[in-house]
């Protein structure tokens, strides 16, 4: 036991010796080597790209090697990027290849934007790399680089919901006829607004309908939206024709600065007639002034068809006026620019100053044309209506066809032409529901007290398919206006603007 402990205790001494005999210095210095900081550079200093370059790399980043003591999958590089040279508010990337990194253009496009950067415009982008082991370890900051770089503005993409002809129907007014979608097109900063604009095809967009969506990137038009503005467009009503699409995005609310378009989307478009059940006009002028509800009947239009209307009214010269589809509402408007007729506009495309009135005070017929969206505006030189002549300004009916006779005093009997007054329906249409005897004859007279200095009639009975020409005063036969061939009783309809009256069985 002794020899052993012996032994045990010179074996440790001489590992003692050995020991205190080596150097630190005479070790291999590369298995601790700490490594460099990289050297950064750039396949260019300048980059401009378009949207033509999106997938390709228009950008490489080289870097040396940073020389650390292990196997090249234990290193790590992370490429950081910023708009300012002291990196606070940068953006990094790892590495996915050896001492390099591309970027496509698109990939480029998109960082300078969310930076702020404004499309057209050079600004500097400032990168380094930091390198370091896999672990993190031993990180090392490369020299910092500069590049100018331009953004390109992103092409908008027009995508419609279905590309199939659009026939729009006024049952269908209220429901969705097409729906868009298009991609955002950043441009700095700034926050991008868009609009589609509408025009029939061929027409270059040089006067579009528009709709404004703000910042949204969808829409959705109803029938009946997509069909004003169709008809705006060109498109009259009841017709088909081929309307084109885009959309166009622009830079704040005021749609003022235009950035770009996007593609152009075209098919063919079936509008409908869309006239408003009645129609009135106001403002100051007119003789009501700009009081809403409007006077009526006087100031209310008289239906010349489907889809017109007219009035025969007093306009003051340097005032103007609007069209409201419902009187007393002010939530709807039809107008012009033009004194003299032109393009019907709706709503806010309304212009602010109003339909402006005549040069020249006086009556003058307006008609409203739905179908083919016009207006026009001309001296009226037609037949007085009863509201501007006769001392009571109304219409009656007198003849041997009607219980009262020929006497037009009105006090005559309780029979008389005071029992036999039209009611006025609009601004230039009276109708009556009167009994009528076979083979005799009437007129229609402005006036019941014991007056013939002006009357109304025709040389038909009327009740012919579209009725008779109404004739004033001398014009009248003199053998008055027929009654129908069989006694009863009829509605009969004087309508001043189209200048027709029809006799209607009742």
């Amino acid at each position: 036991m002794k020899k052993i402990l012996r032994l045990l205790f010179v074996t440790a001494g001489i590992a003692l010796i050995f020991t205190g005999c080596t150097k630190l210095a005479d070790l291999p210095t590369t298995v601790y080597a700490n490594g460099n900081a990289v050297t950064l550079t750039s396949s260019t200093t300048t980059i401009a790209a378009s949207p033509a370059d999106s997938s390709s790399v228009v950008l490489t980043l080289n870097w040396t090697n940073p020389k650390y003591a292990t196997d090249s999958a234990n290193q790590k590089f992370i490429i950081e990027m910023d708009s300012t040279s002291n990196f606070a508010s940068e953006v990094t990337f790892e590495a996915d290849g050896p001492l390099s990194y591309s970027f496509t253009g698109n990939q480029l496009n998109n960082l300078l934007a969310n930076f702020g950067f404004t499309a057209g415009k050079p600004f500097n982008i400032y990168l380094r790399v930091t390198s370091s082991y896999a672990n993190n370890n031993e990180q090392y900051k490369s020299n910092a680089i500069t590049i100018a770089m331009t953004p390109y503005l992103v092409p908008i993409t027009l995508t419609p919901s279905t590309t199939s002809p659009l026939i729009l129907q006024i049952g269908n007014a209220s429901t969705n006829a097409v729906s868009f979608s298009w991609n955002t097109s950043p441009y700095g900063a700034d926050t991008i607004y868009y609009e589609l604009q509408i025009d029939t095809a061929g027409g270059n967009f040089a006067n579009p309908q528009v709709i404004e969506y703000g910042n949204a990137l969808t829409s959705n038009i109803t029938t009946s939206d997509l069909n004003t503005a169709a008809i705006a467009a060109g498109i009259i009503g009841g017709t088909t024709k081929n309307i084109e699409f885009r959309i166009v995005s622009f830079i704040g609310t005021s749609y003022t600065k235009m950035l770009g378009a996007s593609n152009t989307f075209t098919t063919s478009l079936t509008t409908y007639v869309a006239a408003p059940p009645n129609l009135y006009i106001v403002g100051d002028a007119t003789p009501g002034g700009w009081g809403n509800p409007v006077p009526t009947p006087s100031q209310q239009f008289t239906r010349v068809n489907a889809v017109s209307y007219g009035i025969i009214i007093n306009l003051t010269s340097g005032g103007s006026y609007l069209f409201l589809p419902l009187n007393g509402d002010w939530t709807h408007k039809y107008g012009g620019a033009s004194a003299t007729g032109g393009t019907l506009l709706a709503d806010n495309a309304v212009p602010s100053s109003n339909t402006p009135g005549p040069v020249t005070s006086g009556l003058y017929e307006i008609i409203v044309n739905f179908q083919t969206n016009t207006y026009t505006v001309t001296a009226y030189t037609g037949m007085p209506l009863p509201t501007s002549i006769g001392l009571n300004q109304g219409l009656w009916i007198i003849g041997s066809a009607t219980a009262g006779g020929w006497n037009n005093n009105s006090s005559a009997s309780p029979n008389g032409i005071g029992n036999q007054q039209f009611t006025q329906i609009s601004n230039a249409e009276y109708q009556i529901t009167i009994a009528l005897t076979a083979g005799q004859s009437y007129l229609m007279i402005p006036e019941d007290v014991n007056s013939w200095a002006n009357k109304y009639g025709g040389s038909t009975d009327g009740t012919a398919t579209g009725g008779g020409t109404l004739l004033f005063d001398n014009d009248v036969p003199g053998s008055n206006t027929p009654a129908p061939a069989v006694s009863g009783n009829y509605l009969i309809d004087v309508n001043f603007i189209t200048g027709i009256y029809t006799v209607t069985p009742n």
